[in-house]
């Protein structure tokens, strides 16, 4: 999938710079970049004929980063509340979640995307790579295993969909 996208953006962007040079100046920044990201989408959609599998991948893709933004958005406000209110409602803790990812880069992205959320935090990961260490601010009823099974079945989920 990384392939492809590398392969339609030098595509695009090589679209672009020929387009310039044959009309100059006479066109504006907004139509050349709607050549640029024009040219990558057909290239993408032309992917469904002869790739499937990386066309469905770019789309677990967008799925993912529609997730993480969604779930970036209600942490921030779970955050947010905490910082305003007087009380004080977090139950921190560390919890381990074993890892059905299968490589280093899985295992990055997901670990990243843990940390990238507020009141999340990954610590380390086990040296057999079954388990990630992952120091939470709300452990709701102190439930670990809801936790888990929450982060299992959200972001490393989605991820292993992007990469197989």
């Amino acid at each position: 999938m990384i392939r492809l996208l590398r392969w339609l953006g030098i595509i695009a962007l090589i679209v672009t710079l020929a387009t310039h040079m044959m009309c100059g100046d006479s066109i504006s920044l907004e139509r050349y970049i709607a050549i640029y990201f024009g040219v990558s989408i057909i290239g993408w959609l032309t992917s469904f004929i002869y790739a499937r599998k990386t066309f469905f991948q770019v789309v677990y893709l967008a799925e993912l980063i529609v997730f993480f933004l969604w779930e970036l958005i209600k942490a921030n406000f779970e955050v947010a509340y905490e910082v305003v209110t007087p009380s004080h409602n977090m139950t921190s803790g560390i919890i381990a979640v074993p890892l059905d990812t299968k490589t280093d880069l899985e295992i990055t992205i997901f670990s990243s995307l843990v940390t990238l959320t507020p009141g999340t935090l990954s610590i380390d990961v086990s040296a057999d790579k079954s388990h990630l260490f992952v120091h939470t601010m709300y452990i709701e009823n102190g439930d670990t295993v809801a936790l888990v099974n929450e982060l299992k079945n959200g972001f490393e989920r989605k991820v292993i969909r992007v990469f197989e």
